[in-house]
């Protein structure tokens, strides 16, 4: 990678542009071969433009925004209140699917999670699907054009995006919950970059390039060796060994005592939106308790106890996550956590009338998720007189839980419960 010649390579083969709408209306932003940063000090409308813009430097990644702006070139900073705010004229709606680490075995899991996330979108979306790319690495994007305009009217510049970001989340939480484990720092961030089709993967030496739905109903061994390789053959492992995901969890204990490092997650709150005083029982157990069967007497015990119905569980590997989505007063919830010693839980809930917790698996910034909850079983006790949390029976179907609603005649709160996508030093 060190001897190769990119901005030679750009000079004489044309980058991939020519599906976006306007490119002249995105910023463009690259990483150079010594690591540093540049990003385009003019409008980008041709293969011409864009080659004036990079001549100086030797970019080993290339990257386009996700946004269209009315003036695109040295955009402020979302913080910046000194500057008048950027006009969004567009977002485009972007997945980015990754499995690590680098392996056939974990591009083919990426690539069928990309076609069946892009099932699920047809059928649950009013979206158009422009682009699909294979990132030149470990997975796919999906590009798609928001059809209703709504919130591109608003006049108030930062009011849109806000609006545009809040929508974006929204998604996101719907498309994590369906099980779909995409980047969540893509989706829902007006100014993020993605890597540009036609560009070369500066770690792989792969071409990053648009494909068919055609060809991502194909297997990833059908055609990955139709791929151009720049670097050379690239020897990619068929499957993600032992001594692989030894590496990545090294790899992983070396990044949590970075303080520079962030990690990403879903969290729901405990409080029955709609209500005054209403909680669900939901925590981790303490790492204490194990996940084999002292844990799960425990939890056994606690659900005879209180008479609890219908209550989910799920295992990291590490804990358990418990979930009973009754309708509980909040003071009988805090009782309970402090008797289980779980009293970081009971103090938030008696301060904050409520708290929050993970349901999903944990991603880091190289994109590798997690610790991610799977299901075990329901334990139900067929209480008759239960009150159930709407938005928490609602949030365990999300999950992919088999809840018979019809079963469950008291029901108390709103629809949807509420769910935040957090971000972790």
């Amino acid at each position: 990678m060190k001897d190769f010649d990119f901005n030679q390579y750009y000079q004489n083969h044309e980058v991939d542009f020519a599906w976006l709408e306007k490119p002249s209306q995105h910023e463009f932003r690259w990483r150079c071969a010594d690591g540093s940063w540049r990003k385009s000090k003019r409008r980008v409308s041709s293969i011409e433009t864009f080659r004036k813009s990079i001549s100086q430097d030797n970019p080993s990644d290339i990257y386009f925004s996700t946004s269209s702006w009315l003036n695109p070139v040295d955009l402020p900073r979302l913080s910046d209140e000194a500057k008048p705010h950027p006009i969004l004229l567009n977002h485009l709606i972007v997945f980015d699917i990754d499995f690590a680490p680098l392996s056939l075995e974990n591009l083919e899991q990426a690539r069928t999670t990309t076609l069946k996330l892009q099932n699920w979108i047809e059928k649950n979306y009013d979206y158009e699907l422009i682009s699909i790319s294979f990132s030149g690495s470990k997975g796919f994007h999906l590009f798609y054009h928001d059809l209703d305009r709504t919130l591109f009217s608003i006049e108030n510049a930062r009011e849109r995006e806000h609006a545009v970001k809040a929508a974006r989340n929204k998604l996101l939480q719907e498309v994590l919950l369906a099980g779909f484990k995409v980047d969540p720092r893509i989706t829902a961030d007006t100014r993020r970059i993605i890597r540009l089709p036609g560009s070369i993967h500066g770690k792989t030496g792969l071409l990053c390039h648009r494909i068919s739905l055609e060809r991502l109903n194909k297997s990833v061994d059908s055609w990955i060796d139709q791929v151009p390789s720049f670097f050379g053959q690239l020897e990619m492992p068929k499957i993600a060994t032992a001594q692989n995901k030894t590496a990545v969890k090294k790899y992983l204990k070396e990044k949590e005592e970075q303080i520079d490092q962030h990690t990403y997650m879903m969290e729901v709150s405990n409080h029955l939106p709609g209500t005054k005083d209403r909680s669900a029982l939901i925590f981790w157990t303490p790492y204490s308790w194990g996940t084999g069967a002292k844990c799960f007497e425990r939890l056994n015990t606690l659900i005879e106890k209180e008479n609890l119905d219908c209550c989910a569980i799920f295992s990291d590997g590490e804990r358990v996550l418990f979930i009973c989505p009754e309708s509980i007063t909040r003071a009988k919830v805090v009782k309970i956590l402090s008797e289980l010693g779980i009293e970081k839980l009971s103090q938030n809930l008696k301060q904050r009338e409520h708290y929050w917790v993970r349901i999903s698996g944990i991603m880091d910034d190289d994109g590798i998720w997690h610790n991610e909850p799977k299901f075990i079983s329901i334990i139900n006790n067929n209480n008759s007189t239960s009150i159930f949390s709407k938005p928490h029976l609602s949030l365990l179907t999300k999950l992919g839980i088999p809840i018979d609603n019809s079963q469950h005649d008291k029901l108390a709160g709103n629809s949807e419960p509420s769910i935040r996508m957090v971000v972790r030093d």
